[in-house]
């Protein structure tokens, strides 16, 4: 008797998504899918969203391609999701994930814009249940990684890392100092961060945007500094992932996550330090405020259950639980852990890339989070 059955990602199964419906609906022709060997796909999200208390307006842009022959080569994928809230949040992301002809490179982006006032919780064994301040910046980011195949999936290369931080205030909303005034000795200069990162990579995926089988790993070693009066520090970054498929040919999938951060041998700007929710794909901490723990280390699980609710694939649903520590500040001891949990619906939104509408919602003690997108959370 099989446990798991390794699949392909394939979306054979998955035989209607909301193109299908659009085009019943009007009565139009299926022209549009004629090239069934067409190598690029395109899903667009423009909806309104009241996400971890914030309303405003999510675009989600997702393209994904071919740079090869599919069987050869693994599907690229770059994503762009401009975000705007009524609190005066405005960001611009562009992610990218891009394998090249028969997987010889991978290059692997992260660039943004973001106008962001944030609440903060202190740090720490510090953080509290109520926000001490909304920090208010403005922040400029570069990160590019290049690696290598080496043999088979696993891959080496390096990274470049830039973070601008610009106009920086707070509104503090407690009567001593914040922990943001005293760690940073009252500082709201403009900060630049550069670093430099070595890394390897196992990538066994196939479909990156909806994973069904295969393991993906990411360690860096990043070395940082802030080009001022020689100021360093080096981080570590691991994400680890694995999915296990239980049926042949529906969509019945296990997924597990471990992420890990943290800082050391120096001191980082306080917007530098790990934080829930600022990994770099942003995903981290579902039924969580994004930024509501933070400090110089950060532990991380999550897994989740994926399952389709109609036999073409065109609803689904996800269950997940995840809990999280951060360390106690200026040591790597994790003692107060953080649970959540929640459940997702998905809506088959491209079948060409396999994407769905992901809505997921999750609940922690004292907070929840409300997410939406293109792309499974991990």
């Amino acid at each position: 008797m099989h446990f798991c059955y390794c699949q392909n990602d394939s979306i054979s199964n998955n035989n209607k998504d909301i193109l299908d419906v659009l085009l019943k609906l009007f009565h139009k022709n299926d022209s549009i899918r004629q090239n069934t060997d067409k190598k690029i796909a395109f899903s667009l999200l423009p909806i309104p969203v009241d996400a971890n208390k914030s309303t405003g307006l999510v675009v989600s842009f997702l393209t994904t391609f071919y740079l090869g022959d599919s069987k050869t080569t693994k599907m690229s994928q770059i994503t762009f999701s401009p975000y705007f809230s009524f609190t005066k949040q405005y960001v611009f992301p562009i992610q990218s994930y891009i394998y090249t002809k028969d997987n010889n490179w991978n290059f692997t982006g992260d660039y943004r814009f973001m106008i962001y006032p944030q609440d903060t919780y202190g740090l720490g064994g510090h953080n509290t249940d109520e926000k001490m301040s909304t920090l208010d910046y403005q922040q400029w980011r570069f990160y590019q990684f290049a690696t290598r195949r080496i043999f088979g999936n696993f891959r080496g290369g390096l990274g470049l890392l830039l973070d601008n931080y610009q106009n920086i205030s707070e509104k503090s909303y407690i009567e001593d100092e914040t922990d943001y005034y005293k760690y940073m000795n009252g500082d709201f200069s403009d900060e630049n961060s550069f670093g430099i990162a070595i890394q390897g990579l196992y990538d066994s995926r196939e479909n990156n945007v909806n994973p069904e089988q295969g393991m993906y790993i990411e360690a860096d070693y990043r070395i940082n500094t802030s080009g001022i009066e020689g100021k360093k520090w080096n981080s570590i970054y691991i994400d680890a992932r694995k999915y296990h498929s239980f049926h042949k040919y529906k969509h019945r999938v296990l997924a597990y996550r471990a992420f890990y951060w943290s800082t050391f041998g120096g001191k980082p700007h306080y917007l530098d330090l790990p934080s829930i929710g600022w990994d770099r794909e942003g995903k981290t901490g579902r039924g969580f405020t994004r930024n509501r723990f933070r400090s110089n280390a950060l532990i991380y699980f999550e897994s989740e259950y994926r399952t389709d609710i109609s036999r073409n694939g065109f609803w689904g649903a996800v269950f997940f639980t995840n809990i999280s520590s951060v360390s106690k500040f200026d040591t790597y001891d994790f003692k107060k852990w953080n649970p959540a949990a929640g459940a997702g619906l998905r809506i088959k939104w491209n079948k060409k890339n396999n994407s769905n509408l992901v809505l997921d919602y999750g609940i922690s003690k004292n907070d929840w989070s409300l997410r939406l997108g293109l792309a499974e959370n991990f």
